[in-house]
């Protein structure tokens, strides 16, 4: 990146709604070789465990110089991956689940606030399109703007019975990036479009935050 922060519009936007649209972010060989190596492992997750050049492109986007700014940014230095990453489609995820997050200004796993020109965020789920998805397709959806809400979600938001007015699903270019705050709400929707489904999501936390378990002690 040329310059040293974000800019005022990207601070905004942020603070405003809980995500960052990067649209272009990855060039079109970076996608196929991605694509790739999916279609060679025939499987939707655990990437940094797949053998020799199955593994490297997952490995390279975990230093993206490009990710790794808006990180630096956004959750601080010393960032660290704290879910693996996985496709996110009707085959991992639970469509018919209840989307998750909000009120959690409170959780310091989650917290979210911007106060005397800092940013405090405590985890964020980045999304690398690898295919396109319209606004119409489903698959990942969440709701703005709840990242820092005191107020509880209502349920039938959360199960899907009334999102018409909340509900947003971005539409996305193979090649972009997405961060999106973990205390928004998300979740999944089943998947409507054409072709494959190809959201790669990795979930990064700050420093000292304790979220996930890990793997049990062999």
């Amino acid at each position: 990146m040329d310059r040293e922060t974000m800019t005022t519009e990207e601070n905004y936007a942020f603070d405003l709604t809980g995500y960052l649209h990067v649209p272009g972010v990855l060039t079109r060989p970076e996608i196929a070789r991605l694509n790739d190596a999916i279609d060679r492992a025939g499987s939707l997750e655990g990437m940094l465990g797949w053998e020799g050049d199955l593994r490297e492109p997952f490995r390279d986007l975990l230093i993206h110089p490009q990710l790794v700014w808006y990180l630096n940014q956004i959750v601080g230095y010393g960032f660290r991956l704290d879910r693996a990453p996985e496709i996110l489609c009707d085959e991992t995820r639970d469509t018919s689940a209840p989307l998750a997050g909000g009120n959690e200004p409170r959780d310091p796993a989650l917290a979210y606030y911007h106060q005397n020109d800092r940013r405090f965020c405590e985890g964020v789920r980045v999304i690398w399109a690898l295919s396109d998805a319209k606004a119409s397709d489903g698959g990942f959806v969440f709701v703005p703007c709840t990242h820092k809400s005191n107020v509880e979600t209502p349920e039938d938001i959360l199960t899907g019975e009334d999102d018409r007015d909340y509900i947003f699903q971005p539409e996305l270019k193979a090649g972009d990036l997405l961060i999106v705050g973990l205390s928004v709400v998300q979740g999944m929707r089943p998947w409507q479009g054409e072709g494959l489904q190809r959201l790669l999501s990795y979930e990064y936390v700050g420093r000292g935050v304790i979220r996930s378990a890990g793997p049990a002690p062999e």
